[in-house]
């Protein structure tokens, strides 16, 4: 416990102090393994405010609150892992953590090492424990008997190891530390070994394809390819990538395309022993491509379950399309789609639609092809109206279910569609229902939205924290949002931090702005949205909108309505971004709220892709008891208008 030896004498440094965080310490060990315990129950336990607890914990030890629970839960499973004979995933539980991954990556952070490397430190630090103050405690003969017999022990373990394993049963191999099911499987990145470096949209969709192929199994857990890509070019070994994982088996390979010629060199690891299980090398034309990523999933499926069922076999070898140049633009496709820029959903709008003229029965070319016209109506494309947006993507994603009726893209941005088009939120959220059942990133990152504008906040949190155990890599959390809105805010704040080491996004500038804004912070918000427009060189109307309604109420009210001047001659030249909607914001945060009221109905009127966040935008709280604002709220329809 040497890495926490400077902050415990600092948590004592008085009594009062000490006897504060003990009584705090208490009450989080009352609530050790109940992962919901977090500010506001401790708040509410030793009867403060979340503000004063915040400030008092402050004071003594200079944490925020949440992070004083979580390194509390962390030095606790360092006990139980030191103490105990407990898996990880057994001490995760017992210490508060939903998610054994999660523990395991705030224990590195927090210690230094991995959960599973502390019964190995342990007994380097005894063993090797030479100082003359320890020798003293052992008698040099006992130490050489120690010795011998440790030498002893190893060799008789090396034995039994090897004599009785070949006689072992087929019972699930369970990584170190670890109690995990046996059909569990990470597909790595694959690694690009084509002399064009541009050949990686298709490494990296070969590699896509290849895990939804066996995510259709329906008794074998496949980790998301978002999850994973953060191995590429890892230093890490087998075992300690599948113990971060939760997985059994790894699958990883690389792949070289000349010309023609498309060559595939894949690898199944047994994550316990570390060991390759089966290899394979596939030297085909690229015709052929389709077959390789079946025959590929085949054999994985094989190995891991001895036989296919007839669904199996339906699901690897079911084709997206059996033209494979349409397959080849495709991949381009989603490659720039992914990069979640706008100038990389212009790139794959082009591909989509060269897919679609080679297979005009290409199901996921229409839905994906959709998605990015859906997108330059978005909040981050901020180029088209709504109306102009679903116009085109309507009929891409009738004909994507006509050929599809299960494509999961299809069914989201459907979903979408009835709500921010239609304002239909029946129809969007049974849409929705349909489309997380594939646990696609963006079908419940959209659902996670819809749940927030009708007030059904715990349910909110619930599929974001879905979203970010299943797809931690994906850009667009929603975890900031949902903790907001039920009063996590310190929690909210770690995780925005978080966020932005593994990604300097708009999305993350944008979601943590929202918080800064929504919790007084003005300065930080205003910085964080200029930081949001700085990445794609864009003045986005919704972050000049809560920028406006930062310097308003910061007491710069010159430069909030400076932005509604600028927006305002922008709404005359193009109104797409929701630009009504946002000026309303800084006139609500000006207090002006009969300006405000005026733009929101010209919102409305112009059916801004923004209006499904009416209720739930805090800016608009102080008119809602306003009757010109219900009366909207419930011609839009929102199936909760007690609010």
């Amino acid at each position: 416990m040497e890495a926490n030896s400077s902050h415990d004498s600092h948590l004592h440094k008085d009594n009062t102090g000490s006897s504060f965080v003990k009584k705090l310490e208490d009450e989080v060990e009352a609530n050790l393994t109940n992962e919901q315990f977090g500010v506001e129950e401790l708040a509410e336990k030793v009867g403060m405010s979340r503000s004063n607890l915040h400030r008092k914990l402050q004071q003594y030890t200079g944490q925020s609150v949440s992070q004083f629970i979580r390194e509390y839960r962390l030095r606790r499973g360092l006990d139980y892992l030191e103490n105990e004979n407990l898996t990880v995933s057994e001490v995760a539980f017992r210490v508060g953590f939903s998610s054994a991954s999660y523990f395991t990556t705030c224990f590195t952070e927090y210690f230094g090492y991995a959960p599973s490397g502390v019964k190995y430190k342990l007994t380097k630090d005894q063993e090797f424990d030479v100082s003359p103050e320890n020798q003293k405690k052992v008698p040099q003969s006992n130490l050489t008997k120690y010795a011998i017999a440790g030498s002893l022990l190893v060799v008789v373990l090396l034995l039994v190891y090897f004599v009785f394993r070949p006689f072992a049963d087929d019972s699930p191999v369970k990584p170190i530390g670890e109690t995990l099911t046996h059909k569990s499987i990470a597909i790595l990145p694959f690694e690009n070994l084509s002399a064009n470096e541009e050949n990686e949209y298709f490494v990296e969709g070969v590699t896509g394809a290849i895990t939804i192929n066996l995510s259709g199994i329906s008794d074998i857990s496949v980790i998301s390819r978002i999850s994973t890509n953060k191995y590429k070019n890892s230093n890490l070994s087998a075992k300690e990538i599948a113990n971060e994982l939760q997985v059994s088996h790894l699958l990883e390979g690389s792949i070289q395309r000349y010309q023609n010629i498309v060559r595939v060199d894949v690898r199944l690891i047994d994550a316990h022993y570390g060991n390759q299980v089966w290899a394979e090398s596939y030297d085909r034309e690229f015709e052929d491509i389709l077959n390789i990523q079946s025959e590929l999933a085949e054999k994985v499926v094989l190995t891991l379950k001895s036989k296919l069922t007839p669904e199996d076999k339906t699901v690897i070898h079911q084709r997206v399309t059996e033209n494979t140049d349409a397959y080849d633009l495709y991949l381009k496709g989603i490659f720039h789609y992914r990069t979640y820029t706008t100038s990389g959903n212009h790139e794959a709008i082009k591909y989509f639609m060269q897919a679609i003229a080679l297979d005009s029965g290409f199901a996921s070319a229409y839905a994906g092809l959709a998605a990015t016209h859906i997108a330059r109506a978005s909040i981050f494309g901020a180029e088209l109206k709504p109306s102009e947006a679903f116009s085109i993507a309507k009929p891409l994603l009738d004909k994507a279910l006509e050929l599809d009726p299960k494509q999961t893209e299809a069914l989201t941005w459907t979903g979408f569609y009835y709500l921010y088009n239609d304002w239909d939120f029946e129809r969007a959220e049974k849409k929705y229902k349909n489309a997380i059942v594939s646990d696609h990133p963006d079908a419940l990152a959209v659902y996670a939205d819809y749940l927030n504008f009708v007030k059904r906040h715990e349910e909110a949190l619930t599929i974001s924290k879905r979203l970010n155990r299943l797809h931690p890599h994906y850009p667009n959390s929603r975890m900031i949002l949902s903790l907001y809105y039920l009063g996590k805010y310190d929690e909210a704040e770690d995780f925005a931090i978080d966020r932005l080491k593994v990604f300097s996004n708009y999305y993350s500038y944008d979601s943590y702005g929202f918080l800064m804004l929504n919790t007084g912070n003005y300065q930080k918000a205003v910085s964080l949205f200029q930081k949001a427009m700085d990445v794609e060189g864009i003045r986005y109307p919704r972050m000049l909108g809560w920028m406006g309604a930062a310097y308003a109420k910061s007491g710069q009210k010159e430069k909030a309505i400076e932005l509604i001047d600028e927006m305002k001659v922008r709404y005359t030249e193009n109104s797409s971004g929701s630009v009504a909607f946002f000026i309303a914001v800084i006139y609500t945060a000006l207090e002006d709220q009969p300006s405000a009221l005026k733009w929101l109905q010209t919102s409305y009127e112009s059916h801004e892709m923004e209006i499904p966040w009416l209720i739930s935008e805090p800016q608009f709280y102080p008119l809602h008891d306003e009757p010109a604002f219900r009366k909207m709220v419930k011609k839009v329809g929102f199936p909760n208008t007690e609010f």
